[in-house]
């Protein structure tokens, strides 16, 4: 069997990138396949892709979304650059499959694959889609979406859930080695951090002091030394801080309670089984934050706090309470647990092949 060539464009956060990540692993634990992705030199591919073993292209584009109208301007006087250099990467790889998994850089290598005559996908890690994949979604063949009732969005979508890298499935099967004490909190912002969630932390503090925490917390990279600076002011200082975690399997084997935004981080919460206290992100598109974060409520296994209610005592008052209730906490944890479906990339990977015969 000749080795499949398959090229994988999106990123920009780890919500977009990691999903690929996991359907790349997927594949190759399948077959032999070459897997290289596209993205571009500001996102977090930038390091992780390389880091991973995997090549990257970068294209020069940037966002048409939320953007004020000279950075739009900016970004469509770039798309005509971008497409020519996706032109460029296709005939030089010849991929058998390009996967647009949503980010600056999928929509220009989705609209040269297509032009081209490439076999494309799409995976959607969202309750609504982003901008990209609401455009193309009805003339890419094959999409792959994690909730039903995406249909009309999608020329042919296929339920999965959202791909989960490999080394956190390992860690949700290893039994939660769980702490008597202390009591480990890890707050993830997402992959760029989370401003208001950081702040919200910093205000927490003087409450948490003397609960007996040891905290985890990713703060982002611009976040980071002012973080720091708060932690010792408090007094904290069972506190773990960096400004990206790599080993985010390892955070989530010792954390008792996680605190953060409602991406796709939901989904291996779901595979964890962890408890967790979400801020939804109030400017995400079609607001799909919100709408994940309302799924794991509706099922018992999280709390959610709008950014607009998002204050240092709220937070703090929220983690006391699911410190001191263990009972409350289990309840959450296996309600996180019931509603994991199953490895989606592995799921993904096998329909991909099954569906261009390849």
């Amino acid at each position: 069997m000749s080795e499949l060539r398959v090229l994988i464009a999106g990123g920009g956060t780890g919500g977009h990138l990691f999903p690929g990540m996991a359907v790349a692993q997927a594949l190759q634990s399948l077959r032999e396949v070459e897997v290289r992705f596209v993205g571009t030199d500001r996102g977090i591919e930038a390091k992780a892709v390389p880091a991973a073993g995997w090549r990257l292209y970068k294209l020069s584009v940037s966002g048409l979304y939320q953007v004020g109208p000279v950075k739009k301007l900016l970004g469509l006087l770039r798309l005509p650059v971008a497409l020519g250099q996706a032109v460029g990467i296709l005939w030089s790889f010849r991929p058998q499959v390009v996967i647009g998994v949503g980010g600056y850089a999928s929509g220009p290598m989705l609209l040269a694959a297509l032009a081209l005559g490439f076999r494309t996908v799409i995976q959607e890690q969202n309750a609504y889609p982003g901008m990209t994949n609401r455009v193309l979604g009805r003339r890419v063949p094959l999409s792959f979406v994690p909730f039903a009732g995406l249909e009309g969005l999608f020329k042919n979508p296929v339920v999965v859930g959202n791909p989960i890298r490999q080394e956190i499935l390992q860690a949700a099967a290893t039994p939660f080695q769980r702490s008597e004490t202390p009591f480990t909190l890890a707050l993830v912002g997402g992959s760029q951090g989370a401003r208001a969630v950081n702040r919200a932390m910093v205000e927490a503090l003087p409450l948490l002091k003397d609960a007996g925490l040891r905290v985890l917390h990713q703060t982002g990279k611009a976040d980071f030394e002012e973080i720091k600076q708060a932690y010792q002011v408090a007094g904290v200082t069972q506190a773990e801080l960096l400004p990206f975690v790599t080993d985010m399997a390892g955070w989530y084997q010792r954390a008792d309670l996680v605190v953060g935004r409602a991406g796709s981080m939901v989904a291996e919460l779901c595979a964890m089984g962890r408890a967790s206290i979400l801020v939804p992100f109030p400017n995400s598109s079609g607001d799909h934050q919100k709408k994940n974060a309302q799924a794991l409520v509706a099922a018992g296994a999280a709390v959610m706090i709008e950014q607009s209610e998002l204050t240092g005592p709220k937070l703090a008052q929220e983690i006391l309470t699911l410190v001191q209730d263990q009972q409350r906490r289990l309840s959450m944890e296996q309600a996180a647990k019931s509603l994991y479906s199953g490895d989606a990339a592995l799921e993904m990977a096998k329909k991909i092949l099954e569906f261009y015969r390849l």
